[in-house]
């Protein structure tokens, strides 16, 4: 990540700030709480990285530098299907020996 770039997360419904801050490097993930339909903000939003519910949610390539992103309300847009898990093969037992007559 880019050292110093500025994030503001908005909530639509309410106008509320519930996440502001400069951010670097080292810094640990911001964890922001929101009740609806929110919108991101950025100096450097093409440096960030969004979770929504535990999926991330890719910022589209053709938007840089100090642009906004409108997040999804979680409450009422459901998350994207999880991956399934790749089943692991399971080796096929070797075939019996036939006996072979004296």
């Amino acid at each position: 990540m880019k050292t110093g770039v500025r994030y503001q997360v908005i909530e639509l419904n309410t106008g509320e700030t519930p996440g502001l801050g400069v951010l670097s490097p080292r810094d640990k993930p911001v964890v922001i709480n929101v009740k609806g339909p929110s919108e991101l903000r950025s100096s450097a939003v093409e440096h960030l990285r969004v979770k929504i519910d535990g999926i991330p949610f890719p910022i589209p390539s053709t938007i840089t530098g100090a642009m906004f992103v409108a997040l999804p309300d979680t409450f009422t847009s459901p998350p994207a299907p999880r991956a399934a898990p790749t089943p692991v093969p399971v080796p096929k037992a070797p075939a019996p020996k036939a006996k072979t007559a004296r």
